[in-house]
């Protein structure tokens, strides 16, 4: 749900406006705007306060500078840097200045050790060729590369009608590639440069300060270094380690106390100011109060401040969204807070994919063995949230941090829960493994017997036997699939409709009665279309739903006509079909079970045929191909429950026609990254 706020306006002597913000920064959770009236004007650092800001944003930048250079994200270190500024200037800059010289020989060096890595095999090759000629003063050398050796026949006959027999042209292979060199006059120099451009080919440059030197001394210098540089470069790590050892703690508490400091700085800005004094305006969740109430008695002689209600009507566009969710249902704000962030006064729909989203997965997917997978890696996640660890998927270009990790495997543990549920239900582990696998008899089972048997009309109970009946064989079209479908369709009546009542709820709410007649037309005529549909599909002609049916109509087109909405006649049949479209809990979860069920009969069949040796082959192919659905499935798997709950439910409430204001409280940087 979202948590109720109010608006706190604090007053006071200018002179205390950072110390102010110090213990509301302390307090952290009012999110604090600007506040413009008409008889103050902006707050306006002065000259020396401006110089300060900018000197703590220094201190700030070195210590985050200096920390990436020993391989470490700026975060808050247990303690705060407790000195003046001048202090932390003094302790950052020997620091920062010995980072910034590692920071630049290490790159120099790595750099250095790339290019002899690319280079320094060509240029000893070319080296040997030209045999010194390079340093002729009346001789120019130009080295190139090229793919195969077939190109340089091209190279020779452009150079031989450009210069007739006045160059040397010869090349040696490398791994990949061959290199050449062209030996000519220099008065004729750019004369072969030009040939062999209009060829494509580029003269071979070396990069840094190989690229100064001439192509002999150049590959001398590379075999050389190519034994001195690794050896430097690890010594200079070796004293980033040590610099990060030594300086790790004090680094990370400048930074902090720096990042603080300028953003009390910074957020004065939004305060108001007359000559003497100074106000600000913040937004405060109702359960919050008391931390606010704590923080500012400490200036309670000096300052006054109020708590106002909020007047969702006229002020609910400017009031910052905070979410108040039970503890399970907490990590699924994950699963729409980045689609939008629902409107204050609006409707959050966490609670709603708390309870559907993993129930869906489960009646989709319907299998032991999978929901295992997905225990097995939540639990994996879960581990890494634990330890801080982030998850980095570099061909996504993407990474998930402790939190998000937490969140995630939350769930996936509900997932995973639903998924074996009603893998239980359906008899399903791996697909029909369990259900094919025959066993020898033992406490009492006979001969044959399985973990899941199907039962029904259609299976003779002599041969189709075991431990666990299959109370809801999926694959057994015959017997489940129209009841499967209306289970499906049950959700969608349910949550469409419901949709529907919180648009009328919320239009009623904030007096937008558009909203409140479009959702009551909606509403009214989806009744009415159930009704009809009911009657219509088992031939009852219950009069009690024939009556529902038309005065669902004449409600619905009563809703059109005050919401005066007149595409909502050609709408309505589609909302119809967004309850139908619930039908896909069903058909995706079949087509999974079907293809997984085909997999095992390939297994089985192998091991049928071929006895011992197809079992195992069966087992292995059966194994791969199960994998290859898992994959290829698991998209689709997750995707389709949770699109039903974006589009047919969010959408029709009306979650993406407003967007909130995220809320963000003034807070240290050390309780932002506690959470």
């Amino acid at each position: 749900m979202i948590a109720p706020m109010e608006k706190l306006i604090v007053a006071g002597p200018k002179r205390l406006a950072r110390e102010l913000l110090s213990e509301l920064q302390k307090a952290g959770v009012v999110h604090i705007d600007p506040l413009r009236p008409d008889e103050l004007s902006e707050y306006r650092l002065s000259p020396s306060e401006e110089a300060e800001l900018k000197r703590w944003e220094t201190v700030a930048s070195q210590a985050e500078q200096s920390l990436a250079v020993a391989g470490l994200t700026a975060v808050a270190g247990a303690k705060l840097f407790g000195g003046s500024l001048e202090e932390a200037e003094a302790t950052i800059r020997p620091v920062a200045s010995r980072a910034e010289v590692l920071g630049k020989e290490r790159a120099a060096l790595e750099e250095e050790i790339q290019a002899i890595e690319l280079f320094g095999k060509a240029a000893d090759r070319l080296a040997a060729l030209v045999q010194g000629l390079d340093q002729s003063p009346r001789l120019a050398v130009i080295p190139f590369l090229v793919s195969k050796p077939e190109e340089l026949e091209g190279v020779r006959t452009a150079l031989q009608q450009a210069m007739a027999d006045r160059f040397i042209l010869d090349a040696e292979a490398l791994d990949n590639q061959v290199a050449a060199a062209v030996v000519v006059k220099r008065s004729e120099l750019e004369t072969a440069r030009s040939t062999l451009s209009r060829l494509g080919l580029a003269e071979l440059r070396f990069p840094g300060v190989y690229g100064t030197l001439p192509l002999s001394q150049a590959a001398a210098r590379m075999k050389e270094r190519a034994k001195l540089a690794p050896e430097e470069l690890l010594g200079i790590r070796e004293e980033i380690n040590k610099l990060s050892r030594e300086s790790r703690e004090a680094l990370m508490a400048l930074w902090a106390r720096a990042k603080d400091e300028a953003a009390r700085y910074r957020t004065t800005a939004d305060m108001a100011a007359g000559k003497y004094g100074a106000a600000l305006m913040g937004w405060v969740p109702q359960k919050a109060k008391g931390r606010v109430e704590e923080a500012l008695n400490r200036l309670r002689d000096q300052i006054v401040y109020t708590f106002e209600p909020v007047d969702e009507h006229h002020e609910g566009h400017q009031v910052p969204v905070t979410l108040e969710n039970p503890t399970w249902a907490k990590p699924f704000e994950l699963m729409h807070s980045f689609l939008n962030t629902p409107a204050y006064g609006g409707h959050d729909p966490t609670l709603m994919i708390a309870l559907f989203f993993p129930l869906f997965f489960g009646i989709v997917v319907g299998d032991i063995g999978i929901g295992l997978l997905f225990l097995l890696v939540a639990l994996w996640m879960a581990g890494k949230a634990r330890r801080g660890e982030t998850l980095r998927i570099d061909f996504l270009g993407a990474a998930f941090g402790p939190d998000v990790l937490g969140k995630l495997a939350t769930i996936g543990k509900w997932m995973a829960g639903w998924a074996m549920f009603w893998g239980v239900l359906y008899g399903e582990f791996f697909g029909t493994f369990l259900e094919k696998l025959r066993l020898p008899g033992i406490f009492g089972l006979k001969d044959g017997w399985r973990v899941f048997y199907p039962t029904g009309p259609g299976y003779d109970p002599e041969k189709y036997y075991g431990l666990i009946p299959m109370l809801i064989n999926r694959l057994d079209f015959a017997q489940t699939a129209n009841g499967l479908m209306v289970f499906a369709i049950m959700f969608g009546v349910f949550q469409v409709l419901y949709a529907f009542f919180l648009r009328m709820r919320l239009g009623l709410k904030h007096g937008h009665m558009k909203h409140f007649w479009e959702g009551f037309g909606y509403f009214s005529g989806l009744v009415g279309l159930v009704a009809f549909a009911y009657n219509f599909l088992t031939q009852a002609n219950h009069p009690i739903l024939n009556i529902i049916f038309v005065v669902g109509i004449i409600l619905f087109i009563v809703g059109v006509a005050l919401s005066r909405e007149v595409l909502m006649i050609a709408e309505l049949p589609g909302k119809g079909g967004q309850i139908l479209s619930y039908i896909r809990l069903y058909a995706v979860g079949v087509a999974g079970g079907v293809l997984a069920s085909l997999a095992n009969q390939v297994g089985f069949g192998l091991a049928e045929r071929f006895g011992f040796i197809g079992g195992v082959l069966g087992f292995i192919v059966g194994l791969v191909l199960i994998l290859a659905i898992i994959v290829i499935t698991t998209l689709g798997h997750v995707i389709q429950p949770i699109r039903l709950l974006w589009i047919e439910f969010s959408t029709n409430f009306g979650f993406f026609e407003e967007t909130g204001r995220q809320y963000k409280p003034f807070k240290s940087v050390k309780s932002e990254q506690n959470g």
